[in-house]
């Protein structure tokens, strides 16, 4: 029988084509060298915060730490349930209170439920239906 593969052509084994050897000589090296990084930066981190205990001074002469300063507006809020709480009742206290809106053009307010009652009682203005004559209104403005 025949050989099947072009005359010339010889199969090498399997750990030269994919170069098993440099692979493995590159990932220890990668390995050596991440732990030597890790060393190094571990080292730094505890000299410099060696360095700092060691300092007793402030950071800078503009720094005085004895008078506690707040940062410039806006501010993060402290306690965003309680404000969001409070402000919640203070908006349920005016939905549910009798008060002006302004008072001198007599716009008040009314509680929900009270104005809901009297929309039941007074019903809604009606529209003219599509077939009723509609009444112009008159040129004096008189009604």
């Amino acid at each position: 029988m025949a050989d099947p593969r072009p005359p010339g052509r010889h199969d090498e084994p399997f750990d030269r084509e994919i170069g098993i050897r440099g692979i493995t000589r590159f990932l220890v090296a990668l390995t050596v060298g991440c732990v030597v990084t890790a060393i190094a930066v571990f080292g730094l981190y505890k000299f410099l915060q060696s360095r700092q205990v060691a300092q007793d001074a402030p950071l800078s002469p503009l720094v005085d730490r004895s008078v506690p300063r707040l940062p410039p507006e806006p501010r993060l809020q402290v306690a965003p349930e309680r404000e969001l709480a409070a402000m919640r009742a203070e908006q349920q206290a005016v939905l549910e209170s009798f008060g002006w809106v302004d008072e001198t053009a007599g716009v008040a307010r009314i509680p929900i439920d009270v104005a809901m009652d009297w929309l039941l009682v007074r019903g809604l203005p009606a529209r003219a239906a599509a077939g009723d004559p509609v009444t112009p209104p008159s040129p004096g403005g008189g009604h």
